[in-house]
């Protein structure tokens, strides 16, 4: 079992799990609604326009375009609503895209007829997938700080990537640059999720001996205005939408909230910098 092994005398993903618990019961305590099946449901549009906004290739894409091959097949765990997928297409003879997302799909389905990418497969199952799959490069980016037991995860990338496996993560969690609106609405500070430097030692922890290095980050909260923002930091906060949780946030956003040289708003203090960490599977879909 993974537990048996310690990185730097930690048992990380028992660490990770322990923060992922922590994070969702502040997060349940505070939700003004039941949480539905798709947690996605109502932010799948925003979050698939705020992917077009923002520029590509980005950072990550741009580490790892340079690797891929004309004939590889790229599996795209948790891809969303397809930010990366018009890029891989043209650079790779076939994509699987997996996202469990009904909304996510949704709008990813959207794009890829939009974009005409006739070698993109969309699977529509949880990771890890019940049948085994074989690719050269396994990648996912911004997925697993909402898994829970991490192992199960990562051990699956390892088993499918014939070449290499890539996690996009940030040092923290993104959504963290929300942290001060938090403290404002709810009285406390908000739990930290697992990310990057989390993700590295569990991988260490699993046998799977990883690198890391830092890329420009996109920004991850950018709004047209205001009431754009009040929308998604509303949910982000877990509140009603009402008009006195409304007050609060636009008050908030006007306090915390600048303007970006491109006319937008967005938090300050965003990081400038990501984890992009690769490794080479050891007993793989291909093994070595």
């Amino acid at each position: 079992m993974w537990g048996g092994r310690r990185a730097g005398g930690q048992d990380w993903t028992a660490i990770w799990r322990e923060m992922y618990m922590a994070e969702r019961a502040q997060g349940e305590r505070a939700e003004a609604t039941a949480p539905g099946a798709d947690t996605w449901a109502r932010r799948a549009g925003r979050y698939a326009a705020a992917s077009q906004r923002s520029p590509q290739p980005d950072g990550f894409l741009r580490r790892l375009l340079p690797e891929l091959r004309p004939d590889d097949t790229v599996v795209d765990v948790g891809a969303g609503t397809g930010r990366y997928l018009p890029h891989l297409a043209r650079a790779v003879r076939r994509v699987v895209a997996v996202e469990p997302s009904p909304a996510m799909r949704a709008e990813l389905e959207r794009l890829v007829a939009a974009e005409g990418l006739a070698n993109v497969e969309l699977l529509p199952e949880p990771w890890p997938l019940a049948a085994p799959l074989a690719a050269d490069v396994v990648i996912s980016a911004h997925v697993v700080y909402a898994v829970a037991d991490v192992a199960p995860f990562l051990l699956a990338m390892d088993a499918a990537a014939r070449r290499s496996c890539w996690l996009y993560l940030g040092l923290r969690h993104p959504a963290s640059a929300l942290d001060p609106f938090w403290a404002r609405a709810h009285g406390e500070e908000r739990h930290p999720l697992p990310a990057g430097l989390e993700a590295l030692c569990c991988l260490h922890q699993l046998g799977i001996y990883a690198t890391m290095e830092l890329v420009p980050a996109t920004p991850a909260f950018q709004f047209a205005d205001e009431e754009a923002a009040v929308e998604e930091i509303r949910d982000r906060l877990r509140l009603p939408g009402d008009r006195a949780s409304d007050a609060l946030v636009r008050a908030a956003c006007r306090e915390l909230l600048v303007s970006t040289p491109g006319g937008l708003l967005a938090p300050r203090d965003q990081p400038e910098r990501a984890a992009a960490i690769r490794w080479e599977p050891a007993g793989g879909a291909g093994g070595r």
